[in-house]
């Protein structure tokens, strides 16, 4: 009986509160509209922490999956294969995710009692594929045999590859990811044994994975995947034969590429299978060490939990998420503030009907229920509109991220969990704001309450309390906007500094065009000729005023690294130069000037023995601005030796953060057995987006079976490397503005109430002579004392949190002076703005009007 009475009321409660909001729709939409925006900013973000740091694996029992990697405990010396091209790896703590092919079947053939499976794979591979008459550039990925049989993937069509797939001499097959099979085939169930172009080369369709899997790593989603025994004959390497890959990948012990996972026993937990691993692990590398030094510093195996995936994206973006997510949190605690004050005022409007209601049996705690029921169906119906609100902040964060990346990966969805955290987080919020004015509204005296009219208000202590405790929520409602308002400004420092960088070329009106004619089985010399013939192609379009070439694209976040050896001077550890192969017109399609000597010229591709360095690599090198006929050798002493014949103004190669480092520029010919990959930068008169349709037009009718892997603009490519910089400033800078307006409102509000209550003494002291201008500064000067508190608080606040950011920052510190006071101005201005209409209405208090109201 009694759950049956508790829901009687509960359904009394509801529609109580319901009638009360329909009573009052202007509160209703604002109180609704305001936690919308608070709620719907939390969802928002916290999709995206589900989708990177939450969501497990769509595989069988995530929680057993464990990854493979190492450290050195200390600095070892440099190992080949590792990524990077001058593979300067080794650092004391550093993580690697690679193995040698030898100690992945050393250990799997180790591994009985740990893992029921240890598996391999490599990703991050582009691959030009055709099928159906149509090429395209699309990310794939190799694994073992056993890959699918680890992870426990059933298929969705067809079967996945096993171990007959994946040794020497095997047919070459494929297994396609759902998605891909969805966008490229479009579903058909025909497409098993289905033949593919993979490099040129001819693959069949042996299945398609389950729907949702995209491998073990979120950021990668490949949309196939290929028999690790595959990679020597469907990669093109550049200057190795298929034959030489081969032995470098499955035979070199000291060549470490692959990455492994393994699903644990059950019962056997990580620790027991870190000790088991890491000893076979040291036997391994003691067994296989170059030398007796190698062998002294022997490298830790690590197991971590991988039921989430690779923690690349988590790497990424966890930090940046957890900062966002305290921004929204902060935007949150402003609207709850905001409404409790709004509540609290009501309150007080309602003393008599509660009043009423205890005077005829009502129990204290029978009151305090259906006021937190109407709040918290006040929070409900805010987390349902915040829905929308987060799904259009999904979508904007998205194409934020992405800044035109057409192979974005992260994709943030509103599912069963994130719903299950909107309505939590309401449900929170309306006890949250509801707590303090249900509280109050049960402390009353309800005998003088009885005896009150509207008119009369409050009286006692209580006609202080109210007053008190708003104020309270207002400053810290100020101060909380401090903290926002100081975090946009750092941001949007920070991203003005970056775009006031001297990149040293012209990044405006440049268009980046990748492409690999070697994956359409081009070679050496006919690779370098079909890049020569789309070259002057480009050079052909109409607007183009210049074009060119290079190995890697500026300011994008690609490295081509080596050691620099120059004749009589002792090697040094630190002597490292960047390099860029290029086109002779590299110099004047990116506008970058040789002051010194001479640029490249169409000569220097039949002998690539000249260079062209900046002025940073004859400083480092040679201690000399002017190194013009200088020689120095790439690599080893025994390279080739270049001769410097111009020197460039400095360039930034690598990304916008990073100071100028020494550059060599050298013919792109210069060893064509060796050439691979190709960026285009043609230069133009308009948008260089305008000529992207006839550049993809000249490619496929050079070779139609190259596809573009990309085509992008230079500044877009830069605006990708500070991605996490241009997030925050647009996003802290909307947040900031969301956190003013609803702390205004709340301050209008607050005040306007003040107002009315008090009208009539405003009335007495105009009827006593006080002039307009008095009243307005009497009503502004309590805002001002609010926001004084408000900003103390704020400031105290940002002495202490703003740290946290400073990796986020560039050119500023945490306590930027400029940014704080640019802050607590903006502010003042608002709150001031905020109390301004309300002290304007007072002044214009008739007093016969007031009194008579008296």
């Amino acid at each position: 009986m009694w759950i049956l009475r508790f829901f009687e009321q509960l359904g009394q409660d509801l529609r109580y509160a319901l009638r009360n909001m329909a009573t009052h729709p202007l509160f209703t939409a604002t109180a609704v509209a305001t936690l919308a925006l608070g709620i719907g900013a939390n969802t928002a973000i916290y999709s995206f922490m589900d989708a990177i740091l939450l969501r497990a694996l769509p595989v069988p029992h995530p929680e057993q999956l464990v990854v493979a990697q190492w450290h050195a405990p200390r600095q070892v010396p440099v190992i080949k294969g590792m990524i990077g091209s001058a593979h300067r790896y080794g650092q004391h703590g550093t993580l690697s995710p690679n193995f040698p092919f030898a100690a992945y079947q050393f250990l799997g053939s180790q591994d009985r009692n740990v893992f029921t499976t240890l598996f391999g794979y490599t990703y991050a591979h582009s691959f030009n594929v055709i099928a159906g008459g149509e090429t395209e550039s699309v990310t794939g990925g190799y694994v073992t045999g056993n890959y699918f049989r680890g992870l426990g993937v059933p298929p969705a069509t067809g079967r996945l590859l096993d171990d007959t797939d994946d040794r020497a001499g095997a047919a070459p097959t494929v297994a396609l990811s759902f998605d891909y099979w969805q966008r490229r085939f479009h579903g058909d169930p025909a497409v098993e044994g289905r033949s593919i172009l993979i490099n040129n080369l001819p693959f069949t369709v042996v299945g398609v994975t389950a729907p949702g899997f995209f491998g073990v790593d979120p950021q990668a989603s490949p949309a196939f995947f290929l028999p690790i025994h595959a990679i020597t004959t469907a990669d093109q390497f550049p200057g190795m034969s298929p034959a030489a890959e081969e032995r470098r990948r499955f035979l070199d012990e000291h060549f470490y590429w692959i990455e492994m996972m393994g699903r644990l026993r059950p019962g056997v937990r990580i620790e027991q299978a870190q000790a088991a691993m890491s000893a076979r692990f040291h036997a391994f590398v003691a067994a296989t060490a170059a030398t007796p030094k190698d062998a002294e510093v022997l490298p830790e195996l690590s197991l971590e939990e991988a039921g989430s995936g690779l923690d690349g994206l988590r790497r990424q973006y966890s930090k940046p998420l957890y900062v966002l997510m305290s921004m929204v949190a902060m935007i949150l605690a402003i609207a709850c503030a905001n409404l409790a004050n709004l509540l609290l005022a009501r309150a007080a409007a309602r003393r008599r009907e509660i009043a009423v209601r205890l005077s005829v049996g009502a129990s204290r705690a029978r009151i305090l229920r259906q006021m937190l029921t109407e709040s918290v169906l006040l929070s409900v119906a805010g987390g349902a509109l915040g829905l929308a609100v987060a799904f259009a902040g999904i979508r904007f964060i998205t194409w934020l991220v992405a800044n035109g990346r057409a192979r974005f990966t992260l994709h943030a969805t509103l599912d069963w969990p994130v719903l299950g955290f909107t309505f939590a987080l309401a449900a929170v919020a309306g006890i949250v704001f509801g707590l303090a004015p249900a509280i109050q509204c049960t402390k009353i005296d309800f005998t003088p309450a009885l005896k009150e009219n509207r008119s009369q208000g409050e009286s006692g202590h209580r006609r202080r309390f109210r007053p008190r405790l708003g104020r309270a929520l207002m400053a810290l409602q100020i101060a909380v906007s401090l903290l926002l308002v100081i975090g946009a400004g750092l941001f949007v420092r920070t991203l003005v500094n970056l775009n006031a960088i001297d990149v040293g070329f012209n990044r405006e009106n440049l268009l980046l065009v990748n492409l690999n004619g070697r994956q359409g089985g081009y070679r050496d010399a006919a690779l370098a000729r079909f890049y020569a013939g789309l070259l002057d192609k480009f050079r052909e379009i109409p607007g183009v005023r210049a074009a060119s070439a290079s190995s890697v694209p500026l300011v994008a976040q690609y490295v081509n690294d080596d050691k620099v050896i120059v004749p009589g001077r002792i090697h040094q550890s630190s002597d490292y130069t960047d390099i860029l192969n290029v086109d002779p017109e590299f110099f004047e399609t990116m506008q970058i000037p040789v002051v010194l000597g001479r640029g490249l010229e169409r000569g220097d591709l039949a002998t690539p023995t000249v260079a062209v360095v900046n002025q940073k690599f004859g400083l480092t090198f040679f201690g000399d601005a002017n190194p013009i006929g200088r020689q120095f050798s790439l690599g080893s002493a025994d390279s080739p030796l270049f001769q410097i014949v111009g020197v460039a103004k400095p360039a930034h190669y690598n990304s916008l953060q990073e100071k100028v480092q020494p550059v060599v520029y050298v013919p792109y010919t210069q060893n064509v057995a060796h050439l691979g990959q190709l960026f285009f930068e043609i230069r133009t008169a308009g948008p260089p987006t305008s000529i992207a349709a006839a550049v993809r037009r000249i490619v496929h009718d050079a070779s139609p079976s190259v596809s573009i892997s990309e085509i992008t603009t230079q500044a877009q490519r830069i605006d990708q490397t500070i991605w996490q910089q241009r997030t925050f400033a647009e996003l802290g800078t909307c947040f900031a503005v969301l956190a003013l307006l609803i702390a205004c409102v709340g301050l209008y509000g607050a005040m306007a109430y003040t107002v009315t209550r008090r009208t009539g003494e405003i009335g007495i002291r105009m009827a006593l002579g006080a002039q307009r201008p008095a009243v307005v500064w009497m009503v502004l000067r309590e805002v001002l004392a609010i926001a004084a508190a408000g900003l103390v608080l704020g400031f105290g606040a940002a002495r202490l949190t703003t740290r946290y950011v400073e990796s986020f920052l560039f050119g500023l510190k945490p306590n930027d002076p400029l940014a704080i006071a640019a802050a607590i101005g903006i502010l003042l201005a608002a709150a001031l703005a905020a109390g301004y209409l309300p002290a304007w209405r007072a002044s214009r208090i008739d007093p016969a009007a007031a009194l008579r109201n008296e």
